[in-house]
């Protein structure tokens, strides 16, 4: 067959010249569609291409007002903690309280809570009442240490109260009142001997808090703590410790307790040394008892003390041993203090060369120091004094006090209350 058809078109020529319109007409059609194919699958591939682009954009237009959003927040928080004197530590620390109300849209407190609060008198939260609510409210352990009185009690308690009003309605719900929460509130002695008694069972508490936790961390005490620490089982449990101090002891034991916990501090940062005048023997006897009392590395030297044991103080002081030393005028004279970071008039000075002997001590050769002093009602017109020193020495010093009345500074010493944290008795 293959023979037979070359047979048949042997000798045959096609004629290209002749048919050539033909031809090209053939070529430019069977081009035009390749070239449309062509152009096709190249749109295709450009519009494919834009939105890849468009998309890459749209995402990293996402990621980056993300990031500025997240990067503001940040910034806005630290702004806020400075402003109140919170020092915080931790991954992921939660924003701090503006007010009591931001409960109800962050943590949908009850509102019964909110109106208990504000009838309380309880209008704005404290520093420590700002960090800590929120911290715990997360789910996060909490280790908090702010000055006495500065409502750290709220801190826990509140947070404490809102779980609680939770956990009841999850139960009722259940309507397995067997294992209805309640609040225990005990000395680590009286809690141990339950323990002991098998009275108790811990091991599905969820809320544990350690108020005083520098004083229940003492070697006295910590061997009674330490057992009662053990009987809490529960993995998932929330620790909290609050504290008005912070020995080292204090945060050693926090960390052994607590694992990934936020850590809240309240307050300016202590600067020792740092000296501390009184007027007189017996009110610096009294600060000495309180500070103390706290666990401040503190001591103080007047009359009373011989003088080996004013010198031992005094070395001590140099040798970092103790941060806070008390005085008072008459035996500070004389005494040689260096490298005092902070000189605290607790006591107003009662003449000008008091309080320039007071101050002089702190930023010694060179050195930067600081000088606070306290005030009453009964120092106000001694005020200008102060302010014309410290105008005359280049310190920045608020109009106001530039403003009062001068008075002659003859020796001041009014009559001063008592030093005493004890709540007076009726």
């Amino acid at each position: 067959m293959a023979s037979d058809s070359s047979f048949l078109f042997s000798g045959i020529r096609f004629n290209r010249k002749k048919f050539g319109v033909d031809i090209a007409r053939f070529q430019k059609k069977e081009s035009d569609t390749d070239s449309t194919k062509i152009s096709s699958v190249a749109e295709d591939e450009s519009a494919k291409s834009r939105e890849a682009v468009e998309e890459k954009t749209t995402s990293t237009k996402k990621r980056k007002r993300k990031g500025n959003s997240s990067g503001i927040h940040i910034l806005r928080d630290a702004i806020f903690r400075k402003q109140h004197n919170i020092h915080v530590s931790g991954y992921n620390v939660p924003s701090p309280l503006q007010s009591f109300d931001e409960l109800k849209s962050r943590y949908n407190c009850p509102s019964y809570l909110l109106r208990n609060l504000k009838e309380l008198g309880f209008k704005l939260p404290t520093p420590i009442q700002r960090q800590a609510i929120p911290v715990l409210l997360d789910g996060r352990e909490c280790f908090a240490c702010a000055p006495t009185g500065s409502g750290k009690t709220l801190a826990f308690v509140c947070p404490m109260f809102m779980k609680l009003k939770l956990m009841t309605k999850n139960l009722l719900r259940n309507a397995d009142f067997s294992k209805f929460p309640c609040d225990i509130i005990s000395t680590p002695l009286r809690l141990r001997l339950a323990i002991k008694k098998k009275k108790i069972d811990l091991s599905r508490v969820e809320y544990l808090v350690l108020d005083e936790s520098d004083k229940l961390f003492e070697p006295e005490l910590f061997k009674q703590i330490d057992s009662v620490l053990k009987a809490f089982s529960n993995p998932s449990i929330i620790r909290s410790l609050f504290c008005a101090t912070l020995p080292d002891f204090v945060e050693d034991r926090a960390r052994e307790l607590m694992h990934d916990a936020v850590r809240v501090i309240v307050g300016r940062n202590l600067n020792p040394p740092v000296l501390v005048f009184l007027q007189s023997k017996e009110r610096a006897k009294e600060l000495y008892g309180e500070l103390a009392f706290d666990n401040i590395r503190v001591d103080v030297i007047h009359s009373d003390l011989s003088q080996q044991e004013r010198e031992n103080a005094v070395d001590n002081f140099r040798a970092g041993k103790t941060w806070v030393l008390i005085a008072t005028d008459v035996v500070a004279r004389g005494m040689d203090f260096k490298g005092v970071n902070c000189v605290i008039n607790y006591d107003f000075p009662d003449s000008a060369s008091a309080y320039v002997h007071r101050i002089g001590r702190s930023g010694r050769a060179g050195r930067t120091g600081e000088a606070i002093t306290f005030y009453t009602e009964e120092d106000i017109p001694f005020l200008r004094n102060v302010a014309n020193l410290m105008a005359a020495s280049g310190c920045e010093v608020p109009s106001w006090l530039m403003e009062l009345q001068k008075k002659k500074w003859k020796k001041h010493r009014p009559k001063r209350d008592s030093i005493s944290t004890k709540p007076e008795t009726a």
